[in-house]
């Protein structure tokens, strides 16, 4: 079963990436694993022992990163959280994915920014201003939230969406 862009935006987003990086990322594991969660690559011309191959969207290579052993990497949301945190070892670069590298992401890239604006998974249920302001996060009840802050949660990905939106479409 392969996830709707929409979701892979959402995981990319969930985990912590933004920016040019969310469109990277997403179009990263586009790329990777074609949006199948259940992908595995055993690598077996590396001389990969069985096993520690790459594993689910965005193809999370065991034997180089054996502190997920262990994790469900065929989980969307627990592969989104490794990459990210790929990601962030490599210094904010995406050099460890072999589809940056060879730029075969670039086929997505397009896909992916259109889809921002639009994804229903990130976007939250008020349409941000037309005006060039960001969205108002205190907007609303005027009450802190009491759900432990997913309300910012939804806030920041609404922040993500509508500054992507701002700086694809000028």
């Amino acid at each position: 079963m392969k996830l709707e862009l929409a979701q892979l935006v959402a995981l990319a987003s969930g985990a912590g990436f933004s920016g040019d990086d969310l469109v990277t990322a997403v179009s990263i594991a586009l790329a990777e694993s074609g949006g199948n969660p259940q992908a595995y690559n055993p690598e077996r011309a590396a001389g990969t022992p069985q096993g520690y191959g790459s594993f689910g969207l965005w193809q999370i290579y065991l034997k180089a990163h054996p502190e997920f052993a262990g994790s469900n990497l065929f989980d969307p949301a627990t592969n989104a959280a490794a990459a990210f945190s790929v990601y962030q070892r490599a210094g904010g670069s995406f050099r460890p994915w072999s589809t940056f590298g060879n730029d075969a992401y670039m086929a997505h890239v397009d896909a992916v920014t259109q889809a921002l604006p639009s994804s229903p998974d990130v976007v939250a249920s008020d349409t941000p201003p037309d005006d060039g302001t960001p969205p108002d996060p205190t907007s609303g009840s005027g009450a802190p939230p009491s759900d432990g802050g997913m309300v910012g949660l939804v806030t920041a990905g609404a922040l993500v969406v509508w500054a992507a939106a701002k700086f694809f479409n000028g």
